[in-house]
């Protein structure tokens, strides 16, 4: 088995707007919507030199982000500029590299989501943009302001997270600031925010080489370092994972989702999401569970190639680009996960991995398929890069779905 199931590479850095990666089906490039939004006229263009430039395949990224596959170098190289002057980018590439910010995607749209939400945002975008000293974080060091709401608080993941209080018991401010498993007391908008970029500064100084989102006891230390006391958080206060989260349908109000199907959009789909966007207020609000959002709809938008409910099962599947995009990969993982998707129980959630890696999802999983030299190694309720339990040689719809679920699964499912 171990022969089978490798150690992967691991690059430790992910592509950005300036830094564009090279993959089994050409180059890579990413966008980081600023404040994760785009406008309709921005969606077109993406959509456009997607087909121009690269092979038509976009994905929606577990950070919120863009990516275009299949450009040649000396467009991959022209990319950024491109989108600097669309508003996509920082024309300074260490500035862009620190923007690795997730906001709540309803903010200033949903009532229930803090009020500040956006200010926080703006705020903290500011600050990093102006602290060049943070371009000496790792590529996938990130921060996120969570205002909670219909998405509830812990919904967004990040290495400091700066979290909206929910009915604050003391006068002291409205946001705490979480890193790893420790917390801060409640804090005025500014004091978190600078609460934030001096752990950011602390993981720098104390040369830290485990973020603090992959390694929760990091964000103990780096209280300490910069004096703030912290305690840990409440139960109640943990993150709550993509699948307690509602990707598609009606969320609340005059918003609307349309979820990706592992992530994946043509061309053609995020041009047809730029009309739905251009029927409402014109913005296409970005999540990091690869959904899109439309405010200011009277119904759902009628888009083909998306998930439009709430319960449709490829929701519950997660898979990389697989082998036709990464030379990692050993399988055409996307295929297999869609032919899962219909045979899963109720409430079971699968990842289809080409490597150990698990760059499709981090996370746990009810079940999580690698692919190998020998077939996919099965593992429950774990993550890619944990011990395989067996290996299932041949993945044929109902006899894996059969070897990998519990017996009360497969009764349930009528298998």
């Amino acid at each position: 088995m171990s022969a089978a199931f490798s150690a992967p590479v691991v690059k430790g850095w992910c592509p950005g707007l300036f830094a564009p990666m090279q993959a089994a089906d050409g180059w890579l490039v990413r966008v980081r919507p600023p404040l994760g939004r785009i406008t309709a006229a921005q969606a077109y263009l993406l959509a456009n030199v997607a087909e121009q430039d690269g092979n038509g395949q976009i994905s929606l990224t577990n950070r919120g982000n863009v990516q275009l596959r299949g450009f040649a170098p000396e467009a991959a190289r022209a990319f950024a500029q491109r989108m600097v002057a669309a508003g996509l980018g920082q024309a300074d590439p260490d500035a862009e590299r620190r923007l690795a910010l997730q906001v709540s995607p309803l903010a200033g749209m949903d009532p229930a989501c803090a009020g500040e939400t956006m200010l926080c945002a703006e705020a903290l975008r500011a600050r990093l943009i102006g602290s060049p000293a943070l371009s000496a974080l790792p590529d996938k060091f990130g921060f996120c302001v969570d205002g909670g709401g219909f998405f509830p608080v812990g919904s967004l993941q990040a290495d400091i997270m700066l979290q909206a209080v929910q009915n604050p018991a003391s006068e002291r401010g409205d946001w705490r600031v979480v890193c790893g498993e420790a917390r801060s007391e409640p804090q005025g908008l500014s004091e978190a925010v600078q609460t934030a970029l001096a752990l950011a500064g602390a993981f720098i100084k104390c040369r830290e080489t485990m973020r603090p989102l992959r390694v929760p006891a990091v964000g103990q230390r780096l209280f300490a370092e910069i004096g703030v006391a912290w305690a840990h958080p409440a139960r109640t206060e943990m993150q709550h994972g993509r699948a307690l989260v509602q990707r598609a349908g009606h969320l609340t109000g005059h918003l609307y989702a349309v979820a990706a199907p592992l992530g994946r959009l043509t061309a053609a789909t995020l041009r047809a999401c730029a009309d739905g966007a251009q029927t409402s207020d014109g913005i296409l609000r970005m999540t990091p569970w690869g959904s899109l959002i439309f405010g200011g709809l009277k119904k759902m938008p009628e888009i083909s190639g998306v998930v439009m409910h709430p319960n449709d099962p490829r929701l519950r599947v997660y898979a990389c680009i697989g082998a036709s995009g990464c030379g990692q990969a050993s399988a055409d993982t996307g295929r297999l996960a869609l032919q899962l998707a219909p045979l899963l129980p109720e409430g079971v959630e699968m990842h289809v991995s080409g490597c150990a890696k698990g760059c499709a999802h981090p996370g746990r999983a009810t079940v999580t398929l690698v692919a190998g030299a020998e077939g996919y190694g099965v593992i429950r309720n774990g993550r890619a890069g944990d011990q395989p339990l067996c290996v299932v040689p041949e993945c044929d719809g109902v006899k894996v779905v059969r070897q990998v679920l519990s017996e009360g699964d497969v009764k349930n499912a009528g298998l």
